[in-house]
C-alpha cells in the first residue's frame, strides 16, 4: 500500500506513525534508515479551518500528502495522547481521562506501558535513533524523571500553557516566567529544536534522529505571541449548518448538548468568536516554528533522509450543535484532526 494513500481508508491515523516506525527499523535495515520529525499541536481542528492561518506550513507539507481522513477514537487530551505515543487505543493504555487516577501519567502508565510501549521506547531500543522531545506530555506530567526512550528531554510540567511554567530538561526543572524574548513556550520549544539540529547538520545512517515537538498552540489560555494579539480581527468562527444548531428536543442527543442555554446567545457567539480568533493567532508562532525547522532541515539536505508528520491531538468546537467551546464530544469537530504528511519519496507500507 502507499504510504502516501495509508489514511484514506482506516479507522485512526496512529496507524502511520507506526507504518514510519516499520519502515524504519524493518524496511531500512539494508540501507540508510531515515530521521522521523514529528509536530504535534494541542487541540487544532481540521474541519473548522485551524491550518488556514498556517500559510508556510500548508506550503511545506503541499509537496507531500494531507490527510482528509484522519481522525482519533477519543476526542479527550490525555487518552488521545497515550493513544499516539503506543499506537493503541483506549482501552489498552487504560488512561480513561485527563486524571492521575485516570492513569494520565498514573502509576499504571509510568511502571508499564512508558517504560517498554511507547514509540519512543520502541525506536530507541530497536532503531539506534537519537531521540528527543520537547513540549507538552501528559496533562499530569510532574517531571519527576525522563519517560524511557529520549535522549534528550524538555517536558512541560502539567497542562498546555504559553508563559510561567516548568520544563523538565533532561532531569533538571527549569522555570519560566512571562517575558516574551526568553519564555513564550512555542518560540521556546523551537531553540530547543535550533540547539538540537545543530549537531545533525549531517544525516547519519547508522544513528538517524526522532524529533517531537509539541507545542501548546491552539489550546487554552490562547497566549498569542505579542506581534500577532491583533491578528484575523475581522474574522468569525465558520457558520458551518451545525453552528448554534438546536434540533428537536426529542432528538435523542448527549445530555450536555441538551442542556442550556440553547441556542447560544449572542453574548456567548461572540466569545466563540473571540476564542476562533485567539486560536488563530497563537498557530501563527506554530507556524513559524514548523518553517524553521523545514527551512534548516532543507539547507543541510536532511529533508532527503526524513519523514516529517504533522499532526493535533484532536479536534475542537465552536458553537457546533449549540455547544460554546471545547472537545470531549463526539463530533466531527472532535474527533477529526489536522494531519499531514511529507517525505520526498515515496515508500511502501504494507
Amino acid at each position: 500500500m502507499l504510504i502516501s494513500s495509508v489514511l484514506q481508508n482506516m479507522e485512526s491515523y496512529r496507524i502511520l506513525v507506526s507504518c514510519l516506525f516499520f519502515i524504519s527499523l524493518v524496511g531500512a535495515q539494508e540501507s540508510c534508515k531515515s530521521n522521523i520529525v514529528m509536530f504535534i499541536t494541542d487541540d487544532q481542528d481540521y474541519v473548522l479551518d485551524a491550518l488556514e492561518p498556517m500559510v508556510k506550513t500548508r506550503e511545506w507539507f503541499s509537496e507531500g500528502q494531507m490527510f482528509e481522513n484522519a481522525f482519533v477514537s477519543t476526542p479527550v487530551c490525555c487518552p488521545s495522547r497515550a493513544s499516539l505515543l503506543t499506537g493503541r487505543y483506549q482501552h489498552n493504555t487504560h488512561v480513561v481521562n485527563n486524571s492521575e487516577t485516570g492513569n494520565c501519567y498514573g502509576p499504571e502508565w509510568i511502571n508499564g506501558i512508558e517504560a517498554t510501549a511507547t514509540f519512543g521506547s520502541i525506536i530507541k531500543q530497536e532503531g539506534n535513533y537519537n531521540t528527543f522531545y520537547a513540549g507538552k506530555y501528559l496533562n499530569r506530567y510532574k517531571g519527576k524523571s525522563v519517560p524511557n526512550g529520549w535522549d534528550q528531554w524538555a517536558g512541560l510540567i502539567g497542562n498546555s500553557r504559553y508563559y510561567n511554567y516548568q520544563l523538565n530538561i533532561n532531569g533538571q526543572l527549569v522555570s519560566h516566567g512571562d517575558d516574551y524574548q526568553k519564555d513564550y513556550l512555542t518560540d521556546e520549544i523551537g531553540r530547543l529544536a535550533m540547539g538540537f539540529l545543530a549537531n545533525h547538520t549531517q544525516h547519519d545512517c547508522e544513528q538517524p534522529f526522532l524529533m517531537v515537538l509539541a507545542t501548546p498552540s491552539p489550546h487554552a489560555p490562547f497566549t498569542p505571541a505579542p506581534q500577532h494579539a491583533n491578528a484575523f480581527s475581522d474574522r468569525q468562527a465558520p457558520r458551518r449548518p451545525d453552528f448554534n444548531y438546536v434540533e428537536d428536543e426529542n432528538e435523542a442527543k448527549h445530555w450536555l448538548v441538551r442542556m442550556p442555554p440553547r441556542p447560544l446567545n449572542q453574548t456567548l457567539i461572540d466569545r466563540v468568536d473571540e476564542q476562533f480568533r485567539e486560536r488563530w493567532r497563537t498557530l501563527l508562532s506554530v507556524d513559524e516554528l514548523v518553517d524553521n525547522v523545514m527551512n534548516f532541515m532543507s539547507d543541510h539536505s536532511l529533508l532527503e533522509d526524513s519523514y516529517v508528520i504533522f499532526t493535533s491531538d484532536h479536534g475542537y468546537h465552536l458553537g457546533n450543535y449549540g455547544l460554546p467551546y471545547g472537545k470531549r464530544m463526539p463530533y466531527d469537530t472532535g474527533t477529526y484532526v489536522t494531519t499531514a504528511f511529507y517525505s520526498v519519496e515515496i515508500h511502501y507500507c504494507s
